[in-house]
């Protein structure tokens, strides 16, 4: 009997491997782009020596990128993972996120994404002590924004602003009462 590469049902076909691969990380996408935003940042307050100064942001520049591609390719489908850490009361745990849902509502609209990207890659050309660690510090605030999205992503369903339409306020359950006009004939 012969097998043919990559017919469906193998245990072993690689594209069902990849696309594990693929799922196992995007699960961890998040975590693995708050590790490397941390690491960009030590190594942009304390330069390594050597090679290492151009070998090792290049490597952290691709797992930057691999781990956001993953990360939305993740939020893109039901993750069993994610269902399964899903806790039993998460309509009460989501009322402690209401800022990081408004964050993530917020942090999408163009009027406050693109001055946000202007001053994240401006401040790039800081090269004084403060300007550094001021550097630090806004690199470092892409922490919450990642948070902010994929807290969203969990918990979606209890986000004020996606059940309402925007405005993170309550949706009235009973609709409003129309008028009756006694002169005309039932």
């Amino acid at each position: 009997m012969s097998h043919v590469a990559g017919a469906s049902g193998s245990a072993w076909d690689s594209e069902s491997w990849r696309g594990r691969a693929a799922d196992r990380l995007g699960h961890h996408a998040s975590s693995m782009l708050l590790v490397s935003i941390v690491a960009v940042v030590a190594i942009g307050l304390r330069p390594l020596p050597g090679l290492f100064l151009f070998t090792v942001p290049l490597a952290l520049f691709a797992v930057v990128l691999l781990s956001w591609a993953l990360m939305r390719q993740h939020d893109r489908r039901l993750c069993e993972a994610c269902v399964a850490a899903m806790p039993l009361n998460a309509a009460e745990q989501s009322v402690r996120y209401k800022r990081r849902f408004w964050l993530a509502h917020t942090g999408s609209e163009p009027r406050f994404l693109i001055p946000y990207l202007a001053v994240l890659i401006g401040s790039n050309f800081a090269t004084s002590t403060v300007g550094r660690i001021g550097w630090a510090v806004i690199q470092l605030s892409m922490i919450y924004l990642i948070l902010s999205t994929t807290t969203h992503r969990r918990f979606q369903p209890w986000c004020p602003w996606c059940s309402d339409g925007g405005g993170g306020q309550e949706v009235p359950e009973t609709p409003p009462v129309v008028p009756h006009d006694d002169r005309t004939p039932v």
